[in-house]
């Protein structure tokens, strides 16, 4: 469960919430004011708010509109007393949950936090929570999200490797921006058959080629009004990507085989581990769809590239383990920590998340030890997934289902390929 940040000037009674909530058996923090509220929030994250009104370097609604403003979409409590109402009611208009006279501490209050954080950690609610890191490379990555989300007349590129969290990154853009309470469709270019890729996109009609039995709806129209996500984007044919420029540039498509034009309501963003101007230079890839699709650039960081946020990144991830494998892990021992921060992670932060949620699995009396961890220590070379080397390529590939425990999402992603290509490697070495 997510800890209950306190937001409380009078640090005698915020430490009497914090405690009461802990008697109850939630996980709480207090904090005296809206700079170290923010911190807070930035860093370890909250699960809910509870914050007074009257604070001694701002109000409850500076900070809540300051949350807003940054992403964050969790509940708001405005704590009041009888002469700050008129303010805490304001908070409400703007999106507070609900305004709680002083004091607190009573059953119907207590229900009240039960509920909206069981409310949050629905799967459909909690899945893609989002942790925000401290350090610069993630910092501008943050800034350069809120300034082009609110701009949806501009497609975005996102770029990184293998495993850095571009969908993630795609999410955050989506949830930001005017079209959040829209869908979010995210396609796998990687994945789609040649053949079929087309009629995934923009659907097909009835007879249109062998197999269609029946009208198809595609991604586009699966997408109206939201945003269209297409990673691996590289991975796309000629002729796809001809029929996907003229949907982008004249907002319009027609599905394989139809006569009817359709509207294209959405907002896409792209995202690719390949160099496309190689791709471009071999003519793979049409460099007019390029320019339309790299109007607004988005650079993902490799994980070793943001050391500070290693840390509170798998602490993140070990609470989404915890609530997904119903554990209640408490942290990282300081050994642990240390070969987690010594780590180069190649397969960045799918990687990372895969170890958290073995180790979660494996801990044992509440804490994760460098033994579940299973890293190699500083004098030790990491294990190296690199397929350049054919005669040892069914090894390789081997070692990396092992370390991912059979995912073949992950595996493909710690290979630096696509789950195709893996699925055509495993074929022709007989391991699926």
């Amino acid at each position: 469960m997510k800890t209950i940040l306190v937001v409380e000037d009078d640090r005698v009674y915020a430490r009497v919430v914090a405690n009461w909530l802990v008697k109850n058996g939630l996980a709480a923090r207090y904090v005296l004011s809206v700079a170290s509220a923010k911190e807070f929030i930035a860093g370890a994250g909250a699960g809910l708010v509870l914050s007074d009104y009257r604070l001694q370097d701002g109000n409850g609604v500076e900070l809540l509109e300051w949350m807003k403003a940054q992403g964050y979409r969790i509940p708001f409590l405005v704590m009041t007393g009888y002469g700050d109402i008129p303010g805490a009611v304001e908070a409400v208009r703007k999106g507070a949950t609900d305004y709680l006279p002083k004091p607190v501490q009573s059953e119907k209050v207590l229900g009240l936090i039960t509920g909206l954080l069981k409310e949050r950690e629905k799967p459909a609610q909690s899945e893609w929570a989002y942790y925000r890191g401290t350090s610069p490379l993630a910092v501008k990555l943050q800034e350069y999200i809120r300034l082009v989300a609110p701009v949806d007349t501009l497609a975005v590129l996102i770029r990184g490797a293998s495993g850095t969290g571009k969908e993630y990154v795609a999410r955050q853009v989506h949830a930001l921006s005017e079209r959040a309470d829209a869908p979010f469709i995210a396609v796998d270019c990687g994945v789609l058959p040649k053949e079929l890729a087309a009629s995934e996109l923009f659907g097909h009609v009835k007879g249109s080629f062998t197999g269609a039995a029946e009208n198809k709806t595609g991604m586009f129209a699966a997408a109206n009004h939201g945003t269209l996500f297409l990673d691996e984007v590289g991975n796309l044919n000629a002729e796809v990507q001809r029929s996907l420029l003229r949907a982008l540039q004249e907002k319009r498509y027609r599905p394989v085989g139809g006569r009817e034009e359709m509207q294209a309501d959405i907002r896409l963003v792209a995202a690719t581990n390949e160099n496309l101007e190689k791709a471009m230079a071999e003519g793979r890839f049409r460099e007019d769809l390029f320019h339309r699709l790299n109007e607004f650039p988005l650079h993902v960081p490799l994980l070793a590239e943001c050391p500070e946020d290693i840390i509170p990144l798998a602490e993140f991830m070990l609470d989404a383990a915890n609530r997904e494998l119903e554990r209640d892990v408490k942290g990282f021992d300081r050994e642990a920590q240390k070969r987690l921060k010594a780590y180069p992670w190649p397969g960045n932060i799918r990687e990372l998340r895969t170890v958290v949620r073995r180790a979660t699995l494996l801990a044992k009396d509440g804490w994760i030890t460098a033994t579940e961890i299973g890293l190699p220590d500083e004098d030790r070379q990491p294990e190296v997934y690199s397929l350049n080397d054919e005669r040892a390529e069914r090894t390789t590939i081997l070692k990396a289902l092992g370390a991912t425990g059979n995912d073949k999402k992950a595996a493909a992603q710690l290979l630096g390929i696509s789950r195709s290509t893996l699925y055509l490697k495993l074929k022709r070495y007989r391991l699926n």
